[in-house]
């Protein structure tokens, strides 16, 4: 049979795949549904090496936690996918729902650490967390390159008087939204 006894015949072409089809189309046909095939590809194509990876989505929801966590004083360990809810302990300072809801430790008690913590700035990071090198523990962490000028700038990780009555003012105010004035001196 030739070309144009298969065209002509609908049982045939039917059987046909869509490749074995456009075989039996003129060259000039063939050419034109090629570039169209690949400039429709090269539309919709996105490189792999353009694409967000996989892991994107959950980094930035660890990130915003984390972010969240040292606004809020919020300890490290108290992170929803740190520790699981009936591991939790009270840690002093803390201001997650677990920690402020807390009636193992009398009050009395936490009154008493957060004198102690008030008189020695190490007691924390001494009795309660576990000797590590992070900075999750610190309440100051230095920043920015030392280098440059001698003025050292700090960044606030976990207050572990955040809560108490021996509280920064200042750091409280900043946690809690209050207004601040600022006056400036004038010449």
């Amino acid at each position: 049979m030739n070309n144009s006894q298969i065209m002509n015949n609908p049982q045939i072409m039917n059987n046909l795949t869509l490749i074995e089809c456009i075989k039996f189309l003129p060259k000039d046909i063939q050419k034109h549904i090629y570039i169209m095939t690949w400039k429709g590809f090269w539309r919709d194509y996105i490189p792999l090496t353009a694409k967000s990876p996989s892991w994107l989505n959950y980094h930035n929801f660890v990130q915003r936690i984390l972010w969240e966590s040292k606004q809020k004083n919020i300890h490290f360990l108290h992170l929803p996918f740190n520790t699981l809810p009936e591991n939790k302990k009270w840690i002093m300072g803390c201001q997650c729902d677990f920690c402020k809801s807390d009636e193992e430790i009398c009050a009395t008690e936490k009154h008493i650490h957060y004198l102690i913590q008030y008189r020695n700035s190490y007691y924390f990071s001494e009795n309660f967390m576990p000797t590590s090198h992070t900075e999750w523990n610190e309440y100051l962490i230095p920043i920015g390159d030392f280098n440059v000028n001698d003025s050292i700038q700090f960044n606030k990780v976990f207050d572990p008087l955040c809560g108490s009555y021996k509280e920064n003012y200042t750091s409280k105010r900043l946690r809690e939204g209050g207004n601040f004035e600022f006056s400036y001196p004038t010449i």
